[in-house]
């Protein structure tokens, strides 16, 4: 009886040893942050760089009502004329898409107490020339 339970706990020890709980990055860490402040209104000043029109990489002052954006600069969105600007959940998403995809490079920072991203930077691909885009989200307010 004592070599039986001695087994199983040998084999119960063994099997959570090997179970191990990984930390959560810097990704996770940051939309679960966002995610508990269950913000889906908010305003924000939003840039693009990119090597596109220069009107398109001035900032623009977005404003999102229940998670979808509905004026830039105080003109009614739309999106063909405000092409490349994100909700802050769709900057996440871009994120998650970029590290499926293994693109080339994937910089992105995150503020400390929100979670939002503030800073992207994403280049899909080596050998393709100016297809870089860089997001950026600065004076968050909701």
């Amino acid at each position: 009886m004592i070599q039986k339970k001695t087994y199983l706990l040998a084999f119960l020890l063994l099997n959570c040893s090997e179970k191990k709980i990984e930390p959560l990055n810097d990704f996770e860490l940051s939309k679960n942050k966002w995610e508990a402040l269950a913000v889906d209104s908010y305003s924000y000043t939003f840039q693009i760089s990119c090597f596109c029109r220069r009107e398109a990489t001035l900032p623009k002052a977005v404003q999102v009502v229940d998670g979808k954006i509905v004026k830039v600069d105080g003109a009614s969105y739309d999106e063909y004329e405000h092409w490349g600007i994100q909700t802050i959940d769709q900057l996440f998403d871009l994120i998650e898409e970029a590290e499926k995809d293994k693109v080339h490079r994937l910089e992105a920072e995150y503020d400390p107490d929100k979670g939002y991203p503030s800073s992207v930077y994403i280049d899909r691909d080596l050998m393709m020339a100016d297809e870089e885009m860089g997001y950026y989200v600065s004076d968050l307010k909701y």
